[in-house]
């Protein structure tokens, strides 16, 4: 796609070759800096090479290699050389200009700058290397300008700018956007040549806004439910690439090379998704999202990037694209994020309720000052990232997980704080089902400190959320994958299904199926945990039925006939209602090792937890416990007196191995976790699904109408040559009580029939990418059938 000014008009070449000149004044050329030492050493580097300008102006010289690449430490001398020579120049020392000329014409001869090698995720090479090779273009004339430009620009592969949107998909990639777009600006901007300049120019900003297309399967770097992705997978610790892209659209901003609405609507997404997952704060400090998103930095990896700086001058893109002094619209999300009142025109916001991320596949419940996030694994989509020295005992990490985060530091939520991961065990994962290693050895892959490992499942794809506005489900049917490459672990081939359901503050968790068996030691139990709390968080209180744990404490509670409910230090509740296994709580100094293994000694800190105890290679278990964030004794002990009502807050209608269902009482909703096709249901107005589903249905009997959400979070993945897998379209139908029309205004376009009969009515949607779909009804009146092309 290379563009060509020819087919402009006089006057739009004009604006251009303006907005040119004020980016150049407002990007100026950066100046070489060097120190003796580095000088001294590039005068040897002449030496060493024996170079020589001929009376004919070429340059003679020993070759810098035989071999076709330039080595990384080669490519090194030779920049760090040419910055230096250039600081010379710049400060005029004797014989600086002839000494930098004769070593830069040598390199271009050589063809120095476009045999280098180097991989864009070596952060610190692909930074310095070009910068220092540019700096030298504030002394070069403009024969030598070109050519250096020339030759950066091959370095760079400068050529995949002037693709097309859909040649540039499988090329994208987070690291090339984090660290490169300053080389490739430099090299635009201070073209001596303006046509090619502009050229450039609209290609670079072509080339910003096809980076934020949606891209299939499992390749970088935007998806569209919000997330972003590196390393295959979802992954907020890499999306610092972030800051770039919008810092180089600020820079365009208020000129004709802007980027485009469609990638500003994009990019947008991404930045409030990343914020929705994530606790609030007054500044950049304390934007924490869930250590199961943490991939291979445990605790440490879990802090917001993006700053406050960068959102606002994104809410500046936006306003210049519509026209305006700024998106009101993103200063919305911007105040509610910051807990500001920044923008005073923008309209207030609360974003309290539940979102869903099937990319990840994450659920995230907003209320009042805490984030709740639920994740599990699938085929395709790891839960835990392990590198040598790295998360060595992470497995764990997204095992079903269900996190209670706090707006405030790490250690309110009851995590680690800035020491990371002291003395966190690496068994008691909030919300997850694991099998308890007790040889730490065991428990990293490969049973050493440097086997890479991916944590996904063997089998399963069904994991993810539905979202509806105030409440939401998240469910996952999961069996542990213990290979990568070859076989990591001995296996102890754990599955379960659980599903979270989260309405008016509480997050419902039922699970079932829950299994383990395998060659492995007998003293391993299954558990489902509840909460683990390190140092000081919160209340610091430990308290089960009223009472509080005192230190060294160990209390066993078998909830066989009688429910129990406990609080933990960092404020969050649990009621388990009779008919769990046993109920294990601690409040214990425990040793364990930090996440790089066992280097640096085991760690002593003090900590409550709290797990449902399935025994050692338990056989279809199931367990159901309610999280209540941020309460006190008082509250729970009223709380559990109205969930032991029959007609309590919510009634569990179905707790099987393929079908988890609850009602909501109060605001008449039914939610559904469908494992599996479902030919026979009678709990609402569902009657039967011919596929695995998330769906929650709500009627008003007053009106006669049903209102549905559903998705699919199984992307149900197939092989691509290109991306490695592309989601593919669930055809799902089903089948509700009575007779029901579209209400008045529905069109959806992803419903293929509507077939209404006294015996029920047959609804076909298409499904795809884990999106959901809401749909009105109303009760028929008349006979017939309603089709929808």
């Amino acid at each position: 796609m290379r563009i060509e000014l020819i087919k402009r008009n006089r006057e739009d070449i004009e604006r251009k070759l303006s907005d040119l000149e004020d980016l150049r004044k407002s990007n100026p050329l950066p100046l070489p800096q060097a120190t003796s030492e580095e000088l001294a050493e590039a005068l040897k580097l002449i030496k060493r090479y024996q170079l020589k300008r001929m009376q004919n102006g070429r340059v003679t010289g020993l070759p810098l290699s035989n071999e076709e690449k330039l080595a990384l430490v080669q490519a090194q001398e030779l920049s760090t050389a040419t910055r230096a020579l250039a600081y010379a120049v710049l400060e005029k020392y004797p014989n600086a200009e002839d000494d930098f000329t004769l070593f830069i014409d040598y390199l271009i001869a050589q063809k120095a700058i476009e045999r280098i090698v180097f991989r864009y995720s070596n952060y610190q090479a692909v930074r310095k290397i070009p910068a220092d090779f540019l700096s030298a273009l504030s002394v070069c004339d403009d024969t030598r300008k070109l050519q250096l430009i020339g030759e950066v620009k091959s370095l760079l592969e400068f050529e995949q700018l002037y693709l097309s949107s859909s040649q540039l998909a499988p090329r994208i990639n987070s690291d090339y956007i984090y660290n490169v777009p300053p080389h490739l600006l430099i090299c635009i901007l201070h073209n001596p040549d303006d046509q090619q300049a502009l050229i450039d120019l609209e290609s670079f900003s072509h080339f910003l806004s096809a980076c934020t297309q949606y891209v299939p399967g499992g390749n970088d770097w935007l998806k569209p439910d919000g997330t972003g992705f590196h390393h295959r997978t979802h992954y907020n610790g890499y999306m610092y690439s972030y800051k770039t892209l919008v810092e180089y659209a600020a820079r365009l901003k208020g000129t004709s090379f802007r980027i485009d609405s469609g990638a500003y609507q994009r990019i947008r997404k991404a930045i409030i998704s990343l914020y929705l997952m994530a606790t609030r704060s007054a500044s950049d400090d304390n934007h924490y999202y869930a250590n199961s998103l943490a991939g291979r930095h445990p605790f440490t990896g879990i802090g917001l990037s993006f700053t406050q700086q960068l959102f606002e001058q994104l809410i500046e893109v936006g306003g210049d694209i519509n026209g305006e002094v700024a998106d009101l619209e993103l200063a919305s999300f911007y105040n509610y994020f910051f807990m500001t009142k920044k923008y005073k025109n923008a309209p207030e916001l609360n974003l309290e309720g539940f979102y869903q991320f099937n990319y990840s596949p994450l659920g995230i419940y907003r209320f009042d000052n805490w984030v709740a996030t639920m994740r599990c694994p699938t085929t395709n989509f790891w839960g835990a990232e392990i590198y040598a020295g790295t998360n060595r005992f992470g497995r764990y990490q997204s095992h079903g997980t269900l996190e209670i985060l706090y707006d405030g530091p790490l250690e309110r939520s009851g995590y680690p704080g800035n020491e990371g991961h002291k003395g966190w065990d690496w068994n008691v994962i909030p919300g997850s089902t694991t099998v308890h290693y007790t040889s730490w050895k065991e428990m990293m892959p490969g049973g050493n400190e440097t086997d890479r490992f991916d944590q996904k499942s063997l089998t399963t794809n069904f994991s993810g959320a539905l979202s509806w506005k105030d409440c939401g489900l998240f469910a996952a049917a999961f069996d542990q994958g213990d290979s990568w490459g070859k076989q990591r672990f001995e296996p102890t081939n754990l599955k379960f299904c659980k599903s979270v359901f989260a309405f008016d503050g509480m997050l419902i968790s039922l699970g079932s199926d829950i299994s383990a068996v395998g060659n492995y030691d007998d003293n391993y139990l299954t558990a489902t945990n509840l909460f683990q709390t390190v140092g000081q968080a919160g209340s610091s209180v430990l308290v089960v039925n009223g009472k509080e744990i005192k230190r060294n404490g160990m209390r066993v509670l078998n909830l066989k006939e009688e429910d129990a409910w406990l609080i933990a230090p960092n404020t969050t509740g649990y009621y388990l209602p009779a008919g769990n296994d046993s109920l294990i709580v601690q409040n214990v100094e425990q040793e364990v090792p930090a996440s790089s293994g066992f280097q640096n000694g085991l760690k002593r800190i003090r900590t409550a937890k709290a797990y449902i105890n399935h025994g050692v290679k338990p056989e279809n278990k199931r367990y159901c416990f309610v999280a209540v964030p941020n309460t006190t004794a008082r509250k729970m002990a009223m709380l559990a007196k109205q969930l032991q009502k029959k007609e309590g807050l919510f009634e569990v209608l179905s707790a099987g191995d393929s079908a988890h269902i609850l009602k909501h009482h109060s605001s008449g909703t039914i939610a559904y976790s469908l494992f599996a096709p479902a030919p026979h249901l009678s709990y609402g107005c569902l009657r039967s699904s011919d596929t695995e589903l998330l769906l929650m249905e709500k009627m008003d009997k007053k009106k006669d109408t049903l209102d549905i959400a559903l998705c699919n979070p199984n992307l149900r993945p197939q092989p691509s040559k290109v991306y490695g897998w592309i989601a593919t379209p669930t055809y799902a139908s089903l089948v509700l009580d009575g007779e029901w029309v579209l209400a008045d205004g529905e069109s959806p376009e992803k419903v293929l029939l509507i077939e209404s009969k006294p015996v029920g009515t047959t609804i076909k949607v298409t499904l795809s990418e884990g999106e959901p779909f809401y749909l009105k009804l109303k009760r028929k009146t008349s006979n017939g059938f309603s089709s929808v092309n």
